[in-house]
């Protein structure tokens, strides 16, 4: 396990400490390799996970991803997956992608409201602190770009193309292969001709 997601795994404890007088539970069934429908929500509220940015609606369903009962779990939420109580530790082992999670929990812990995007150009929307997931368009849109794999230019410029159509700043996450994230806006612009 790299040394930034244990930093970010850490910090994420000391909130649990806070949350344990409130014990909250999740309630899931597994829809898709890649989803799991919320069944129910103990001691919490629905509009609360909504206002985070975690979860979304879809056809009358409230669908969470995997990453997203990670961070529940490592906030004090007990995460229950058909009928099964499941741990923050067995929810990481099963992560694909240990850099989206690094990126996706050091966000959070920046304060930001971050979603994921299952295959589409980018990895994440994230939207301005103190700015509604529920009620604004995300400010920025994160591609991870992992140290020594990098980016096709082709790529890249395609997926600047999408952002800007959509109205978001580019940010490229280089995640190292120590689990150190820097952060880096793309953009394009036009050259003024001089006289």
């Amino acid at each position: 396990m790299d040394s930034g997601f244990l930093n970010i795994y850490i910090d994420g404890l000391c909130i649990v400490k806070e949350m344990k007088n409130q014990e909250k539970v999740v309630i899931v069934k597994r829809i898709g390799s890649d989803e799991y429908s919320l069944v129910k929500i103990d001691n919490g509220d629905l509009h609360e996970l909504e206002d985070r940015g975690i979860g979304e609606v879809k056809n009358d369903t409230f669908v969470l991803k995997p990453i997203e009962l990670i961070y529940l779990s490592i906030i004090g939420y007990r995460v229950m997956i058909n009928d099964n109580e499941v741990g923050v530790d067995e929810l990481i082992r099963e992560a694909k992608n240990p850099h989206v999670l690094t990126v996706y929990l050091d966000m959070r812990k920046r304060g930001y409201f971050i979603k994921p995007v299952v295959n589409g150009p980018v990895d994440f929307l994230v939207w301005d602190k103190g700015k509604s997931p529920v009620s604004s368009s995300p400010r920025y849109m994160i591609k991870i770009v992992t140290e020594g794999l990098g980016i096709q230019v082709m790529e890249l410029l395609n997926v600047l193309k999408y952002s800007e159509s959509m109205g978001a700043q580019l940010v490229l996450a280089l995640v190292s292969s120590e689990g150190v994230i820097t952060y880096y806006k793309a953009f394009t612009f036009k050259p003024v001709k001089g006289g």
